[in-house]
Parts: structure tokens; C-alpha cells; sequence
């Protein structure tokens, strides 16, 4: 036990001595007293503890300066400012960090953690002492029949329990160090793959995008798994900002044979093996006195109830023959080119990409040629573009609430129906951000 602890103990005993003779409000007084002084102390080892870390990392980073790499001394400078500024908590790593860096901030971790869960425990021990006396109060003054007064101590009593600190003091307390070993919190369902994990408190008791991770398995006789992750804890697993994104995979297809697989076409005419420049592909083109060409895939998009974030690639080829097609940009149902790209790079292979969020409750990803206003679709017949590969990939989640559980694991709220499962995170962030 740490010697402020064993402090705050003894403070205890006082305040409950005095208690036996103050009425409430003064023992309410005490209370305010002790868990300002205990809240003081917590604040001063954090100051110190801050200090102390950035200290070592302003040494460290003196050290990687000299090598002269920037990409390993820009992550030390990045925490430094981050301790500083005091963000709490600390925003995920760099990929860059090395693992000097990363085994330092574990060690920060470590200590800062253990300051507030010793916080907690004091904070806590408070707490019941309140709880107890009130309650002592509420009996007494009932018994005497000052019932307003034994009504004033048992609203102080409630307006203490509920109270959000005394409640995540609480939880601290209780689930702290617990993850992995510990009861999950929820089961998550992330739209897309409708891959499902447990997900467990973080290292403070919290749910967090920090929360680590683990599979749902498949039920006996369910069919086979076939969705999976990387993602070790929450914030990769839905993509949240500053965690490395687990992509999933919505469509892939390399055009070079005769299949289209999902992508299908309306008013536009496709050859396969098609040679340009050494390459094969598909090459698409308006069917003569077209009026309305595309290309169609259904359902590959999140909708906007579903919202996520997602990356096109394709890798193409547009002759610098052509009179009127000048590019292709691809929409969701309907509107203006995702990401704002319209690939328009010719004469030669070009791999490219865009980053898009939903904008539409239908998932459609349509394919459009693009003809300049100036020009009619007469002049684009026998123009085309070649199309080698395209991908969709999603990069930001959104999650539903498959199943909550109690603080001891127990089943506490849930659907298997997906119509019927709440929203819990939107495009990598908590619906409560």
C-alpha cells in the first residue's frame, strides 16, 4: 500500500469520527475536503510522471538526431508533443516508431496506470465511507423524525452513486488490467464482411478504440468462416482515425479473360484480351447511339445508414486515339465522381486510386465513360478505355451492437437480427463522438 493511500486511510478515520457528530452537510463538506486533496495528489504524480517521460524522450531524441533519420527521429518528436499538449489518451504510434520508442511508452503506460488506478482505489474507499455514513444518517433522522432531513441525505446518497466520476472510479477499479482474461463487453458486427469479434475493456476498464479483439468463432453447423482480421484491437478493426486500417476486400477482379464477374453492362460493349502496350484487358466501349452507357455493380458500396470510408483502385489504359472519350469516374447510384477523380491519364498503363465516403442508402458503384459537354455520343463511337484491374476496398467501418454483456459476462442485450442491432460506430467513430 503507497503512503498516500495509507494517508487518505487515516484521513478516513477522522472524517468518520467527525461524522458521528456533524450533521450530513458537513460530513458532505469532509468529503469534498479529502477527494479534492486525494484529486491534488493524482494530478501532481501525473504532472511529475509526464515530465519525467518527456525528459527522457527529449534525451532519446538528441541521440536519434545525431544518425541523422528523420523518419526515426520524427515519432520522438511527435510524442513529445503529445505528452505536452497533455492529449490523454496518447494517439497511436507511427508505423515509424521503433521498438526503443514503443517499449518506452508501454513502461509510460504502465506507470501512468497504475497512478490512476491507485486514484481510484482511494477515491472509491471514500465513496463507501460516504454511502455508509449517509445511510447512518438516513436511519437516524428517520428515527428521529426529521424526515426532510433524512430525504436530504438519501438524495445526497443517490446523487453520490450516480455520479459519473464515482462511476469510473469504479469501473477503473473493478476492470482495470483485466482485458484478455476479463468478461467481453460487446459483440460487434462491422458492416461489410459482417465479421463479428468480442470486444474487452482497454487497459483503463474502458471501451475504447484500444479495446483488444478476438473472433467470433462460428456456431456448430454454421458455415465455414470465411471473413477474417488483423486487427488486434478495436480501432483497426473499424478503421478509427490514427490506427492502421484493416481493409477489406469488397470486390476484386483482374480482366484477363472472359469473365466480369459482378461488374455488369448496360449500352457499353466489352472485348476481352485486349493488347495495349504489352498489357491485356477489357476494353469498353459505347454501343453505337447510346444513350444512357454504364457499368454496374450492385451492393459493393456502404450505405449512408452504414457509412463508411472506401478506396477504388483500377488500373487502366486510354488510347490518346480517341476523339471523345477522354476518362471514366465512378458514382454511388447516383451524383457527381467519388473522391472527385476522374481518371484521365492516356497513352499509357496507369494504376490509381480514390478515397470516397458514402453518399448514397444504396451501395450501387456505377462505371460512367466520360464525354466533355462539347462533344456528342456519335463522336465517341469507336472510342474506348481498357480496363486491367478494379478493386474496392473499405477502410472505415461502421459496427452494430450484436450482443452487450454485464459486468460479469452475462448476456445483457442483444439481437441475431441485424435489422434490430443497434449502431454503436459510424465510419470508425463511436456513435457518441
Amino acid at each position: 500500500m503507497n503512503s498516500r493511500f495509507l494517508h487518505s486511510l487515516i484521513a478516513l478515520a477522522v472524517m468518520a469520527s467527525v461524522a458521528m457528530a456533524a450533521p450530513f452537510d458537513d460530513l458532505q463538506a469532509a468529503f469534498k475536503t479529502h477527494r479534492a486533496t486525494a484529486n491534488s495528489q493524482r494530478d501532481e504524480q501525473l504532472a511529475k510522471f509526464d515530465a519525467s517521460y518527456s525528459g527522457a524522450l527529449e534525451r532519446q531524441l538528441e541521440k536519434v538526431k545525431s544518425t541523422g533519420k528523420l523518419e526515426t527521429a520524427i515519432p520522438f518528436n511527435e510524442e513529445i508533443k503529445a505528452v505536452k499538449k497533455g492529449q490523454d489518451p496518447l494517439p497511436p504510434l507511427s508505423p515509424n516508431a521503433t521498438s526503443e520508442l514503443r517499449n518506452m511508452r508501454a513502461k509510460f503506460m504502465e506507470g501512468r496506470d497504475k497512478i490512476l488506478k491507485d486514484h481510484a482505489e482511494v477515491v472509491v474507499a471514500l465513496i463507501d465511507k460516504m454511502e455508509k455514513e449517509l445511510k447512518a444518517q438516513e436511519v437516524a433522522l428517520t428515527k428521529d423524525g426529521k424526515l426532510d432531513e433524512a430525504l436530504a441525505a438519501k438524495n445526497m446518497r443517490d446523487a453520490l452513486t450516480g455520479d459519473a466520476d464515482t462511476i469510473a472510479a469504479r469501473e477503473l477499479v473493478k476492470f482495470s488490467g483485466q482485458h484478455g482474461s476479463g468478461p467481453p463487453a460487446y459483440q460487434l458486427r462491422r458492416y461489410g464482411d459482417n465479421l463479428e469479434v468480442l470486444v474487452f475493456r482497454d487497459h483503463r476498464g474502458k471501451v475504447s478504440m484500444d479495446s483488444p479483439i478476438e473472433i467470433v468463432s462460428p456456431r456448430p453447423n454454421a458455415k465455414k468462416l470465411i471473413a477474417t482480421t488483423t486487427a488486434k484491437v478495436l480501432g483497426e478493426f473499424v478503421g478509427a482515425k490514427g490506427y492502421r486500417a484493416d481493409p477489406w476486400v469488397a470486390y476484386h477482379q483482374v480482366f484477363d479473360g472472359k469473365d466480369l464477374g459482378k461488374f455488369a453492362l448496360s449500352e457499353i460493349l466489352s472485348s476481352f484480351k485486349q493488347a495495349e502496350a504489352g498489357e491485356n484487358g477489357v476494353r469498353l466501349s459505347m454501343k453505337p447511339a447510346a444513350i444512357n452507357p454504364y457499368g454496374y455493380l450492385a451492393d459493393v458500396l456502404p450505405p449512408t445508414s452504414s457509412k463508411g470510408t472506401f478506396r477504388i483502385s483500377c488500373r487502366y489504359f486510354i488510347p490518346r486515339g480517341n476523339r471523345a472519350v477522354n476518362g471514366f469516374f465512378f458514382v454511388q447510384e447516383v451524383g457527381g465522381p467519388l473522391g472527385g477523380t476522374i481518371f484521365d491519364k492516356t497513352g499509357k498503363w496507369e494504376t490509381a486510386q480514390t478515397t470516397a465516403e458514402s453518399t448514397h442508402e444504396k451501395g450501387a458503384m456505377l462505371f460512367y465513360l466520360c464525354v466533355p459537354q462539347a462533344k456528342k455520343a456519335i463522336d465517341a463511337a469507336g472510342d474506348s478505355v481498357v480496363l486491367g484491374e478494379l478493386k474496392v476496398e473499405y477502410l472505415k467501418y461502421s459496427a452494430f451492437v450484436r450482443q452487450k454483456f454485464g459486468d460479469h459476462g452475462e448476456p445483457a442485450e442483444g439481437s441475431d437480427e441485424p435489422k434490430k442491432q443497434a449502431l454503436f460506430i459510424t465510419n470508425g467513430q463511436f456513435i457518441k463522438e
